[in-house]
């Protein structure tokens, strides 16, 4: 399954095998698979990350591809829960195989567990993102703030911090930075999908917010924007708000062509929050998004803003 075939939703981790050898055109093959995938599925993020340098544009498409793979269990794989279970347990033992240099016969874990023993990326990052997925799997219900933070760093700050190993960025404060701007993007998510994750037995705002705010389920089911309900998603934004502008301040620590990846993505996702504003936080009426000429908007602004911090490191290498 490479270049030019179609990328199945539903592959199964018990289904995969361990492959002897790798040819070093087996590899690219499956990098270039990667590639395709990532283009196609993440176009905002594969347009924001064409100033990387090849080898690192690609091992994030490749990271993309794993993403995505276990993402889809959620959703896609048509397993009864306890089943699914027993693939991310499947998953995470690939994983952790992966890491020590073994192969397995499908492209994504070519590319991706050549990335990861490449980048020496912590494999505890991918057992997090699994562990992520199974709290999708189950739905229990969202308790407190602090219970939601651990949803959106498994889920959205662990591929943040896998990608600053490509970047050989991984100063402590960098990598915390970087795990604020995975919540701030996860939280941004889960504001614009109110309406359709909770058609599909979700609601990710923690309980204790609701109560706060005197929201109750039955408000979700009449799927309208309340005075309470007004007030919730200006709180949630806000939050949102604060872990981004914690997050920029560590994007100055990336090499200039990464700050420009990050930045477009992250300002991108950013704009989704001024979306809900100016739509009067109708979240059940419609999703917000970002428009294209907005979109190309902000790359031009980063652009200038990489151009100048690539120059400067021209004068003071």
């Amino acid at each position: 399954m490479l270049r030019g075939e179609t990328y199945h939703l539903e592959i199964i981790p018990t289904q995969i095998h361990v492959k002897d050898t790798l040819t070093p055109g087996e590899l690219n093959r499956s990098y270039d698979y990667c590639l395709e995938l990532f283009g196609k599925h993440a176009k905002s993020f594969s347009f924001a990350s064409r100033y990387l340098e090849p080898d690192q544009r690609r091992s994030i498409a490749a990271l993309y591809g794993f993403c995505r793979l276990a993402d889809d269990f959620v959703d896609e794989v048509q397993l009864e829960p306890d089943q699914i279970d027993t693939e991310i347990g499947v998953l995470g033992e690939i994983v952790t195989r992966l890491s020590h240099g073994e192969i397995f016969d499908h492209p994504i874990f070519h590319a991706f567990g050549d990335t990861m023993t490449k980048y020496r990326i912590p494999v505890q990052y991918f057992y997090e993102l699994l562990e992520g997925v199974r709290m999708d799997v189950h739905r229990q219900e969202i308790q407190t703030q602090e219970e939601l933070n651990l949803y959106c760093f498994r889920v959205a700050s662990t591929v943040g911090l896998s990608m600053c190993h490509i970047w050989r960025a991984i100063h402590p404060e960098t990598l915390q930075r970087a795990a604020d701007l995975g919540i701030a993007m996860q939280q941004t998510n889960i504001l614009r999908d109110i309406a359709e994750d909770y058609d599909k037995g979700r609601i990710y705002i923690p309980l204790e917010t609701r109560k706060r705010f005197r929201i109750r389920k039955e408000d979700f089911e009449a799927r309208e924007i309340t005075p309470n309900f007004r007030q919730l998603l200006k709180y949630e934004i806000a939050n949102a708000r604060a872990n981004y502008a914690s997050a920029e301040i560590g994007i100055r620590d990336l090499p200039p062509a990464a700050a420009f990846t990050v930045k477009v993505a992250s300002r991108v996702y950013g704009n989704i929050l001024n979306a809900i504003e100016k739509m009067d936080y109708q979240v059940f009426k419609k999703r917000a998004y970002v428009p294209k000429w907005k979109k190309f908007l902000i790359a031009f602004q980063c652009r200038r803003e990489y151009l100048r911090d690539l120059r400067q490191l021209v004068m003071n290498p």
